[in-house]
């Protein structure tokens, strides 16, 4: 899934003020990793994700990992070590971002 134009834009500006919810660090990607983003992801549906210095993981590797572990987790930026990601939330109470996005043509 691919979220373009004014949707994007929306997105992004609401992570523009968000501080990073998860930092990616010297043990990588891990499996703990990738099943406590999709917690956080599920519960707030857009969070930004830190890499931190001494790290060996590059933006693009996250990214694709990402993709294999949950196919509707969407990519929507990446500023230096800064990255943001948006779900569609499962549970109706949890979705604030996504209500918003359907008003949007």
């Amino acid at each position: 899934m691919i979220i373009k134009g004014k949707k994007n834009r929306y997105l992004r500006s609401q992570a523009a003020t968000m501080k990073p919810l998860i930092q990616v660090g010297h043990e990588g990607i891990s499996e703990n990793l990738l099943n406590q983003l999709e917690l956080l992801i599920n519960k707030n549906e857009l969070i930004k994700v830190s890499l931190l210095q001494n790290t060996m993981v590059e933006p693009s590797d996250l990214v694709e990992a990402l993709a294999e572990f949950d196919e509707k987790i969407v990519h929507i930026q990446t500023i230096g070590s800064k990255m943001v990601f948006y779900k569609k939330a499962p549970k109706i109470k949890y979705r604030k971002y996504s209500n918003e996005l359907e008003n949007i043509q």
